[in-house]
């Protein structure tokens, strides 16, 4: 496809414009990319990579509408990132659609209900008084429980569970390998006169819901209530390995990545991003907006709009300055060592 045709479906302006010619068979990275490669610049750290790419193409912002490229020809778009997106499918093949149908070897309980155009795949289980959805795709392994309800054009992909009587809205995505509805850790302890302990379950009764356009990663968890719900809100986005406890309410457009951890109870608002590996305690409120940086771990309510980090979580700013406080600390020492030193050389002058 020549390089003209491309920049007019995504309404870019090529740098030089006499490039248009330029025939484009591929889309690659800037690093990977080779000649006939149409590639994207959307984070400036990546910048330095422009003067190496072999890329026919670069797909870049209205912030390099006036630069003019040594090695390459720049399509000026309004955002590289989405551009780059519209561009991908024209060059790769598209992803995989299953034919509806039942597989054979799935075992479909009794009082089951299949909406129309229903793909349900080897192995997998719909235990009874299920409700599925039109388009439903049902991958291998999956384990639909009993009176669970998905909306249509829900996507369960291969080993992962929806326990019973769970609620999947429209347009839902769960990964490999996890578990919607497992039970939430909940104990009591009785200690005896003999000095031993008994631990005894607290039966965990509700359920969860993953509300409309939810998509989660692999192997990520996401408890049952104790009773009522655990909600995940509308297009909220959940990451691989994820661990959400029983109760949580999540707002509708959350983003939440891999390897953090929301306690029992805890409420976020809408638009709440949690960065990798933060560690959210139980009964808490995080303000609508709110962003708290990686391994950062949050011990207290937090106010809406806010920037954080920290353990526990501050104000950004001034969890910075508490990350710097080694540094200043080794400078410090430094300095006063080589007081020490002035000191020492001006008393062996005045002992003389």
């Amino acid at each position: 496809m020549k390089l003209s045709e491309l920049a007019m479906k995504v309404g870019g302006k090529l740098v030089p414009a006499e490039n248009g010619d330029i025939e484009i068979t591929g889309v690659a990275a800037l690093r990977d990319a080779d000649k006939g490669h149409i590639s994207f610049l959307a984070n400036r750290k990546y910048t330095p990579q422009l003067a190496e790419t072999k890329a026919s193409a670069v797909l870049v912002g209205p912030e390099f509408a006036n630069d003019t490229p040594e090695n390459t020809t720049f399509v000026v778009v309004e955002s590289a990132d989405k551009a780059f997106a519209e561009i991908v499918p024209m060059f790769v093949a598209p992803p995989l659609v299953r034919k509806p149908g039942i597989h054979p070897t799935a075992v479909i309980g009794v009082d089951v209900q299949l909406g129309a155009d229903v793909y349900v795949g080897p192995y997998a289980v719909i235990g009874d008084g299920a409700k599925l959805g039109a388009r439903c795709v049902i991958e291998a392994h999956v384990f639909v429980g009993e009176y669970c309800q998905l909306g249509d054009d829900v996507h369960i992909y291969p080993m992962a569970s929806i326990r019973e009587r769970c609620k999947l809205g429209n347009r839902v995505t769960v990964h490999n390998g996890t578990v919607i509805g497992g039970d939430g850790f909940g104990y009591t302890t009785k200690v005896n006169p003999d000095g031993t302990i008994n631990v005894e379950k607290i039966d965990q009764l509700g359920i969860v819901e993953l509300c409309d356009d939810v998509e989660i990663g692999c192997n990520t968890t996401i408890d049952r209530a104790r009773f009522g719900v655990t909600r995940i809100g509308n297009s909220t986005k959940i990451d691989n390995l994820v661990q959400i406890g029983h109760n949580v309410q999540t707002g509708a457009y959350c983003g939440i990545v891999s390897h953090v951890g929301i306690s029992g109870s805890t409420h976020l608002g809408n638009g709440v991003m949690l960065w990798g590996q933060v560690g959210v305690a139980g009964h808490l409120n995080i303000g609508d907006r709110a962003e708290v940086l990686a391994r950062s771990g949050v011990s207290k309510d937090l106010a809406p709009n806010g920037r954080y980090f920290g353990a526990p979580a501050v104000d950004a700013r001034e969890g910075m300055k508490v990350v710097m406080v080694p540094k200043q600390v080794d400078r410090l020492k430094k300095e006063v060592e080589e007081l020490k030193a002035k000191i020492k050389e001006l008393e062996e002058k005045l002992k003389q």
